[in-house]
């Protein structure tokens, strides 16, 4: 039984039990959809269950899911997914070419690939725009492009949470492009297509549904997501807990069943305090003196091999990240992005590292600092 076959039939075998468990679990509503033939599946991302979820919608159709190069280190349980369902790495941090490559093989060959077009999943319940040069492998693919949506998955396991919240969560597809479609399309043309199909405002569609999602510690981890405080204007002071956020300064607040701040003030939700902040880091003179202890730095080689190379205190400065003598500066980071909760991963002067915490933190403050100097630049 060669490779493809095998796959299909491990995906016959496990697709209805495995995912009927997880959309019971999470309380997903979906259907069951048929592809025209090898497709380029594209869809946003809210949970880390998202790739069973999608399996969901197609029992009869495998697909091949780009997953985070982290999958592929996990020693056996590894290899078993690997060996049952064959994922496609994409290395967060870097570039993406090779991953980008690998799908463009997988499709000429006949078989589909199923893609989360932004890469990791929303920290305030926005999509985020995909990867760069989607629109451009989406057309030299000459595979059909369907572009899948979720709804709901943010309240339901918000990334920077602790546990699942059930109450209301869908998805399906959009629209179907034909390869024909997509040759009379420019890339960027595809790009703003998939853009307009994949988007979800978490918090205008609560407005108008008014969704209940109970659950325990509702506020657990959330100064991973939001890094300012609104009263005392600190760095880094906020904590979650429980259903309660707060501030060594007295700031106290209660996230509620239906994902909203109360007292609702000085914000109403989570998006419009995260766009402040980065409003706030933004106009800053120079970058805040960030800094958290007990950070561990790794260097990473191409065969998924994990280096340990020191243990200590990271520092941000204007120009530069450092950890235990070890200095990056921001202008030769090229690619940075964060892999769950606790662990930041990037690449400098062509080597990938990445930065591990021994619980989760807000390490988003060092990625928003990054980004607007990298802005900036630009």
């Amino acid at each position: 039984m060669n490779k493809n076959k095998w796959h299909r039939f491990i995906w016959r075998l496990i697709n209805r039990p495995l995912t009927g468990y997880f959309r019971l679990w999470l309380g997903y509503k979906t259907k069951s959809y048929t592809l025209p033939g090898p497709s380029m599946v594209i869809s946003n991302h809210t949970t880390n269950y998202d790739p069973l979820l999608v399996a969901a919608s197609f029992p009869k159709h495998q697909m091949y899911f780009v997953a985070s190069e982290h999958l592929f280190r996990k020693g056996i349980i590894s290899k078993a997914i690997h060996f049952l369902v064959a994922p496609i790495a994409r290395r967060k941090g870097s570039s993406g070419g090779d991953t980008a490559m690998t799908m463009l093989r997988t499709l000429k060959k006949g078989n589909s690939v199923c893609i989360f077009g932004e890469g990791e999943t929303t920290w305030n319940g926005v999509t985020q725009p995909v990867f760069p040069g989607t629109g451009d492998i989406a057309r030299i693919a000459k595979a059909n492009l369907v572009t899948y949506r979720m709804e709901g998955g943010y309240f339901t396991a918000p990334r920077w949470g602790k546990g699942v919240r059930r109450g209301k969560m869908t998805g399906g597809i959009v629209n179907i492009y034909t390869p024909e479609q997509l040759q009379q399309m420019s890339s960027q043309e595809i790009a703003d297509a998939i853009a307009k199909d994949l988007y979800v405002n978490a918090w205008e569609d609560q407005k108008k549904n008014q969704v209940s999602y109970p659950g325990k510690n509702k506020a657990a981890f959330m100064e991973t997501a939001l890094f300012l405080c609104p009263k005392c204007h600190q760095w880094g002071t906020l904590k979650g807990e429980g259903d309660q956020l707060t501030c060594s300064c007295g700031l106290k607040l209660t996230y509620t069943e239906k994902g909203t701040f109360d007292p609702p003030v000085p914000f109403e939700n989570i998006l419009i305090w995260d766009q402040w902040q980065h409003e706030c880091l933004a106009a800053e003179e120079t970058l805040p003196a960030f800094r958290d202890k007990n950070i561990t730095l790794y260097r990473l080689t191409e065969d998924h091999t994990q280096k340990r190379v020191v243990e200590g205190t990271l520092k941000l400065f204007d120009d530069m990240l450092s950890i235990h003598g070890n200095c990056f500066l921001l202008k030769d980071i090229s690619h940075m992005a964060l892999v769950q909760k606790h662990i930041l991963v990037f690449t400098c002067q062509g080597q990938y590292y990445e930065l591990h915490a021994p619980q989760p933190i807000c390490f988003r403050k060092y990625l928003a600092a990054w980004q607007l100097g990298s802005a900036k630049k630009s």
